[in-house]
Parts: C-alpha cells; structure tokens; sequence
C-alpha cells in the first residue's frame, strides 16, 4: 500500500492517524514520535487501520517512537 492510498482511507477515519502517516511519509524521517496514550487510543478505537498504518510504517522502514 503507498503511503498516497492510505491516507486516502485515513482521510475517512473516525481517528487522526492520518496526521501519522502525513508525517512519517517525509522522505528524510526515519522516525516519528508520538504519545503512548494516542497509540492506545488508535489501538482501541480502530484496531484494523491501526494494523494497517503500522504495517506501512514497518514496510516503509519508519520507526515509531512512543513517549
């Protein structure tokens, strides 16, 4: 999936993973940070995009970070 038709669908998600995605697609990041509380959350509100975003994280080589 590219990262252009996930944030096609993140655009019709009830979350704000696509804010995520947005800024892991930054050709110079290797990384993200996020809050361990908004991981849980996306988690639990939409598990199956969650599942998406972080197996396009791991294809695409980005690192999550989680404070």
């Amino acid at each position: 999936m590219t990262a252009s038709d996930l944030l096609d669908e993140l655009r019709q998600s009830r979350t704000d993973m696509v804010r995520l995605v947005e800024a892991a697609s930054c050709a110079e990041r290797a990384y993200v940070v996020v809050p361990a509380q908004a991981v849980k959350g996306w988690i639990e509100q939409d598990p199956e995009t969650w599942a998406k975003v972080s197996d396009w994280l791991a294809a695409s080589g980005k690192a999550l970070v989680q404070v």
